[in-house]
């Protein structure tokens, strides 16, 4: 089937990255969400693509070009008109179930199903679904547009048609889709929250500042953003989902350190709060209280 249309079910920090990513690609996008923060999705999408139109990366034709291909909507009866679905919710399983059986009922009999679940296993979503053998497991690492890899996970059901659909969708956003096996939390999100929580033990215990762990880490192993930063743009809430699901799974090796949970209880997420770990200025960037420069 020729793929011209997606949907992106939502419009976190995952599902705006998708959108983007596949809008700059030709692909015409619906962003779907039923929560009250989605109305600003395509606005920040905006954002992101003036800070490329800043540094010379993008110029402004293409900048209109590809929000001119981006539509946001809360009206699920328009996946009747999309030619490939992508689930990027909460990694909660009542909510990625309900929202793939009512998708189920709405999308046409042939579309593809994209699950970008991080923790939760493709062959227990496929089981809420009719077409169990059109749901693959397609892990996309933020920042989408710049992460060059995606995690491809078959579930006990998944047909190779439904897997050479996603890793052709894969390559022409520019991802080498590689095949693992299906494991709750996947490659990336297990070694990223473990590197995540030890940091945040270090700050916790008073061993140094987050702010000098990033920059210890950052220059020791030649990283563009430390776990501490990567942490806060991925939302401090969503890194405790993370790890209290795959404490359930493999045990107390990824207990949450209690800073983490202190700072969401707190409600200090991260860069959608302007304060995790770190504090953000209003384009995101990281703020350096010491000298007031910012980082991008």
């Amino acid at each position: 089937m020729d793929i011209r249309r997606i949907a992106v079910l939502g419009a976190g920090r995952l599902g705006r990255g998708i959108a983007e990513n596949a809008a700059s690609k030709g692909y015409d996008v619906v962003l779907f969400s039923q929560g009250a923060g989605g109305k600003d999705a395509v606005s920040r999408i905006e954002k992101s693509l003036d800070r490329k139109l800043a540094k010379w990366g993008i110029t402004e034709s293409e900048k209109r070009l590809v929000l001119g291909r981006i539509s946001y909507t809360q009206d699920l009866k328009e996946l009747s008109k999309t030619d490939l679905l992508v689930e990027a919710a909460l990694d909660h399983p009542q909510i990625k179930q309900e929202l793939l059986h009512e998708a189920d009922q709405l999308c046409r009999p042939e579309v593809i199903f994209i699950s970008t679940s991080a923790t939760m296993r493709i062959s227990d979503l496929a089981r809420e679904i009719d077409r169990s053998d059109m749901l693959v497991g397609l892990h996309f690492i933020p920042p989408v547009t710049q992460v060059s890899v995606a995690e491809l996970v078959r579930g006990e059901r998944t047909s190779d048609e439904a897997v050479e659909t996603a890793k052709t969708f894969a390559a022409r956003l520019g991802k080498q889709a590689v095949e693992i096996e299906e494991s709750r939390g996947l490659v990336n999100p297990r070694a990223l929250v473990a590197m995540i929580n030890e940091a945040a033990y270090m700050v916790d215990e008073g061993v140094c500042e987050a702010q000098d762990a990033e920059l210890i880490l950052k220059e020791s192993w030649g990283m563009k953003q430390g776990p501490l930063e990567m942490a806060d743009r991925l939302g401090l809430d969503l890194i405790l989902n993370w790890m209290e699901q795959l404490q359930q799974v493999f045990g107390p090796r990824y207990a949450p350190c209690p800073i983490l949970r202190r700072y969401v209880r707190q409600g200090r997420l991260g860069v959608k709060t302007r304060l995790g770990f770190l504090a953000y200025t209003e384009d995101d960037s990281v703020f350096t209280e010491d000298n007031g420069d910012k980082e991008d």
